[in-house]
């Protein structure tokens, strides 16, 4: 009599991730995507799980592996100790107590302050949450980006996290007095959508137009929240299938017992971009004919726009508008044109896999050669080593 086969044992594996937001609902996309090709793995998804675990939830449990977020040192320390492989994937703190494979906040920041630099911003606000150090990355990328692109001003004001309906009313307070004060038009980050959504509000309780006076960026991309946002919202574009792929193939590794440097991985995943929304389609330019200009150019440019048809679309003559273009920004029509197809391919490079020829096309280049010789010319590398190493890297 043949023996029956014996099922196989797969890996047992804890995922304890933020399910509620936006992002961690990338990062178990991202998961299923490593396991659907390299597993199975016996999961368990907690339903619960968020950055504060509570002690002893996780304690005598003697699975393989831990995915997880994790904001207090004492239980990084208290997994550590464990001696279960876990991976953390989201950078609430840095100590290296753990294997960390999360999003790359300085990089939010600086994505966030190029998007309000290039929309000619001089005055530049943060918001972020008192005491949080990822919060504090992003206001560090995003200050020093808007240094030393010359702005005029940098304001940051951390908040309280509300907990109760009273403390809500008063951090509400505190945000509406504090953009009001500040100098106009200000391109304003918030640290997150949910934190933007309490900065709309300020500045309708302080009555100020948005995005005219304040434009407003968050960070997530949570579609149903930047959507419901009035207006809606602007937000950068969190990696978060790539933190959660990353971070399975990093606890595959330390399954599978090849620890050594995989224990000290440290891997940061950069922003997609920004995904442009209301909260921030103005400029801040006071020539209202450049700046309509420029949201001909922001709106068109990769369609193959060209300055003749701005002339037309403007009713101006040629020396007039470069005259008065020049004056504002210090360049000329075509190199703002330029800049904006350069910026639609480095995303559609950094995002996607499409050949060169649909890449120069959906940027508004008429050549794919055409595109190499400006992308060569004006970053320094080939479209091609930029796909690889989007980072300069």
């Amino acid at each position: 009599m043949k023996r029956p086969i014996r099922p196989a044992r797969y890996p047992h594996v804890a995922i304890c991730v933020d399910q509620f937001r936006a992002h961690g609902r990338g990062v178990l996309r991202g998961i299923a995507r490593y396991v659907e090709t390299y597993g199975p793995w016996s999961l368990f998804i907690d339903p619960l799980a968020d950055s504060n675990y509570p002690k002893g939830r996780s304690e005598n449990w003697h699975g393989d592996g831990i995915l997880t977020y994790i904001e207090s040192r004492e239980r990084a320390e208290r997994l550590r100790q464990s001696r279960i492989p876990t991976v953390e994937l989201f950078a609430y703190r840095q100590d290296n107590l753990l294997p960390l494979v999360a999003h790359d906040d300085l990089a939010v920041g600086r994505v966030a302050a190029l998007h309000f630099v290039e929309r000619h911003y001089r005055h530049f606000a943060f918001s972020g949450y008192a005491q949080t150090l990822w919060s504090e990355r992003r206001y560090q990328g995003f200050a020093e980006t808007a240094v030393s692109s010359g702005c005029e001003t940098t304001h940051c004001l951390p908040v309280e996290r509300p907990s109760t309906l009273v403390a809500w009313e008063r951090v509400q307070q505190q945000l509406t007095d504090w953009v009001k004060a500040l100098p106009k038009p200000v391109g304003l980050m918030a640290c997150s959508d949910h934190h933007a959504q309490r900065i709309l509000d300020a500045c309708q309780r302080a009555g100020l137009v948005v995005p005219e006076e304040v434009a407003v960026i968050g960070v997530d991309n949570d579609e149903e929240l930047c959507r419901l946002s009035n207006p809606p919202l602007s937000s950068v574009i969190l990696d978060g299938e790539q933190v959660g792929y990353e971070g399975a193939a990093l606890l595959d590794t330390l399954l599978r017992g090849r620890r050594g440097r995989a224990d000290r991985s440290r891997v940061l995943i950069p922003p997609l971009g920004v995904a442009t929304r209301r909260s921030t389609e103005a400029s801040a330019i006071a020539d209202p004919l450049v700046a309509q200009a420029l949201r001909l150019i922001r709106e068109r440019a990769c369609e193959g726009l060209t300055v003749e048809q701005l002339l037309s679309a403007l009713h101006i003559s040629r020396s007039v508008f470069y005259q008065r273009f020049h004056s504002v920004l210090g360049s000329s029509p075509h190199a703002e044109i330029l800049r904006a197809q350069l910026a639609r391919a480095k995303n559609l490079l950094r995002q996607t896999n499409l050949p060169l020829k649909t890449i120069s096309e959906m940027a508004g280049f008429h050549s794919p050669n055409y595109l190499s010789v400006v992308f060569k010319r004006e970053t320094g590398m080939t479209p091609g080593d930029y796909h690889r190493h989007p980072n300069g890297e």
